[in-house]
């Protein structure tokens, strides 16, 4: 289910770790509380300028562009998902959680649900054309633009409610 598809070095390995050994229960937390299917998805866990580079690479065959300053909103994110040309790619920042367990769990849940989320009828092509827009190369209306946000804020409280299982993610491993 699960393609690790990027480690940074040594001074993290607890949060890599941590995120190999929780997340296939995380996956079956997020599904069972969400009655869906996460899917296939490449997961990494990378640092805070790394993380953002990783999502420019996973959008270049898509939408012929890589430019990680587009994304790069938040150097403190715990975590990112997005699309890619295979499917969906869930990163988790290794900085910004400095290995606690909680964060960690935390965010695998939360970004988990967000790959869900990107599983379900018609969200591929609302998440596309935001990227689209984003990137300057299909501009939205602004009608387009108001309900792609409408959409994210939801996922969003959706993912953050997902959250709260942690404890219960860290007694199943």
């Amino acid at each position: 289910m699960f393609a690790f598809v990027r480690s940074p070095g040594r001074q993290h390995q607890t949060t890599t770790a941590r995120v190999h050994a929780a997340a296939g229960a995380a996956t079956r937390i997020v599904e069972q509380k969400m009655r869906g299917r996460i899917g296939p998805i490449d997961l990494a866990v990378a640092s805070s300028s790394g993380m953002w580079d990783l999502v420019a690479d996973a959008h270049r065959p898509m939408f012929g562009r890589r430019d990680p300053q587009v994304w790069q909103h938040d150097r403190h994110a715990y975590g990112t998902t997005t699309i890619t040309a295979t499917g969906v790619l869930v990163v988790i920042n290794a900085q910004a959680c400095r290995g606690r367990q909680s964060e960690i769990d935390k965010t695998l849940l939360h970004e988990l649900t967000h790959a869900l989320q990107f599983n379900r009828p018609g969200a591929r092509k609302l998440i596309e054309a935001s990227i689209a827009n984003n990137y300057g190369i299909r501009p939205m209306t602004e009608r387009e633009a108001q309900a792609a946000n409408r959409q994210v804020d939801a996922d969003e409280r959706q993912a953050a409610r997902m959250e709260r299982h942690h404890r219960q993610l860290a007694q199943s491993i």
